[in-house]
């Protein structure tokens, strides 16, 4: 029998998503409870480059197809921004994350803030937030859910030199991981291609969902690019190179401020530009991004144990918005288990220790 063609905007779970989400969250809370050097920090990008206050100013010509959620009608919102490294490595001795000189995923999280509108989860105490999640390219590495339960192993492998890779010979795998490594031997050039691009400063680099959400009765990715204005931060000349992107951001905002274009591109084609699959690039020729907001982030002092305090307090979740933005595919139904459950055990495991 011939299957159903897809559908746009629609979902297509397996039916053992649910348990393979379980899954993940035990083997992220017992990373998490295994890493030294409280205060417990996020199991995703722990790594805060800054913490920043802004506006969302939403435009006044969207076009009409566009015009859902916050973007139903030009508006400014005052906005969260977290700027982050997605690896947890830290030196087991100091306590330190890797050096932002080491290649990695790196992450924009924006908050808007007195949103209103029915939300997707009601009960929540993030009433009245949006969040948008980014990162710095535009396709993800992973799949689907079982993607993660395949990739974790393999990574850990990898850190242990367990699974061995040599110049121009297939990689040396232990039999126990071999199906593991097989499912996932897509991700690694993905991973490697993200953590090869070359960041000087957090507000230099173009951001993407990767992973796509609604708008209204739509699906839709998302995008931010930067105003680049002037010279770039050059790392070389960083008093500290271990943590040059919070130097960098700090350089830019001691004296001018820093913009961004939020941008939506359309699903027009279900098949091309898939739900459930993120590591496929939605074509820009078919649907190209549309610019529906501004943001502007003001010269500030963020570098203060203050809002670095606020900073490791605050939580953000795609699963923090309007229904008219929910987000879609497995990846982001994992998100809304993971990052609620993960996010409250932290803040626990945090407070028993003080």
């Amino acid at each position: 029998m011939a299957k159903a063609p897809l559908e746009l905007g629609k979902e297509y779970p397996p039916q053992e998503e649910e348990a393979q989400i379980e899954q993940i969250l035990k083997i992220s809370k017992l990373s998490m409870k295994g890493k030294p050097h409280p205060p417990m920090s996020r199991d995703q990008h722990p790594k805060s480059h800054g913490y920043v206050q802004g506006e969302f100013i939403v435009e006044e010509d969207i076009p009409e197809t566009m015009k859902a959620g916050v973007f139903k009608q030009s508006k400014t919102y005052p906005i969260w921004i977290r700027f982050s490294n997605g690896g947890s490595d830290r030196n087991p001795q100091t306590g330190d994350f890797v050096p932002d000189t080491v290649g990695d995923v790196r992450g924009m999280a924006i908050k808007l803030m007195h949103v209103e509108g029915e939300m997707v989860l009601p009960d929540s105490e993030h009433q009245g937030e949006q969040d948008f999640i980014l990162m710095n390219h535009p396709t993800f590495f992973i799949r689907d859910v079982q993607g993660y339960i395949d990739f974790f192993p393999v990574v850990r492998a990898i850190k242990e030199e367990k699974i061995v890779f040599k110049p121009g010979e297939p990689p040396d795998v232990p039999a126990e991981l071999q199906a593991n490594f097989q499912a996932v031997a897509y991700a690694f050039p993905r991973f490697q291609k993200i953590k090869a691009k070359v960041t000087t400063s957090p507000l230099e680099i173009p951001y993407w969902s990767a992973t796509p959400y609604k708008l209204g009765n739509q699906a839709i990715k998302f995008s931010v690019v930067p105003h680049v204005t002037g010279e770039s931060f050059n790392p070389d000349n960083a008093a500290d190179k271990s943590n040059y992107l919070r130097e960098a951001m700090t350089q830019h905002l001691a004296s001018q401020d820093a913009c961004f274009d939020f941008k939506i591109q359309l699903q027009t084609d279900a098949v091309k530009m898939p739900i459930e699959d993120p590591t496929v690039e939605w074509d820009e020729q078919e649907s190209p991004y549309i610019k529906v907001a501004t943001i502007r982030i003001p010269a500030q002092d963020f570098n203060t144990e203050e809002r670095k305090r606020l900073d490791e307090k605050q939580s953000f979740s795609p699963w923090h918005t309007l229904l008219e933005h929910q987000p879609l595919g497995g990846v982001n139904r994992a998100r809304k288990r993971i990052y609620g459950e993960l996010a409250k055990f932290r803040n626990d495991m945090n407070q028993s220790e003080t």
